[in-house]
């Protein structure tokens, strides 16, 4: 097993298989593939990582599992990957493919702590529009130059 940290790419096929065991139950060689856009020999590859560090429970030519610490790991992703995606369409208006794809970027290098303050601001600019202390047009204003 490897203490080395995850590469964005394993970051990616654990939230992936997150997403499919939730949708699905379980996740497969095929549907990873299709959701992240690769072949799937790339996704073998991927998981046999994954089960080497742990994370899912996989047999060639099985489903695809996570296990307690992989779940954990994936959950953390996708909390940031929520977090980044409110900040760009709450504080940024940013939405659509742009704030998906920035938002998938930045979940990789973003710390817990930064993450956490990040959805401090969030909030504090949604409970602004909430009680109109900031108006959405006076924030577009201001973010828009």
């Amino acid at each position: 097993m490897s203490n080395r940290p995850l590469t964005p790419s394993m970051e990616d096929y654990l939230e992936a298989i997150l997403v499919l065991e939730k949708k699905n139950r379980v996740a497969r060689v095929k549907d990873i593939a299709a959701m992240l856009d690769v072949q799937m020999p790339s996704v073998t590859g991927a998981l046999k990582n994954l089960r080497d560090r742990n994370l899912i429970d996989y047999e060639k030519n099985s489903f695809i599992n996570l296990t307690d610490m992989g779940l954990e790991k994936a959950k953390k992703i996708k909390k940031k990957h929520g977090i980044l995606l409110s900040f760009m369409e709450i504080v940024l208006n940013e939405s659509g493919e742009e704030a998906e794809k920035e938002a998938c970027s930045w979940e990789h290098h973003l710390s817990t702590n930064v993450a956490n303050k990040i959805q401090r601001v969030v909030d504090y600019i949604e409970e602004g529009f909430e009680t109109g202390r900031i108006t959405p047009d006076e924030w577009n204003r201001l973010i828009e130059g």
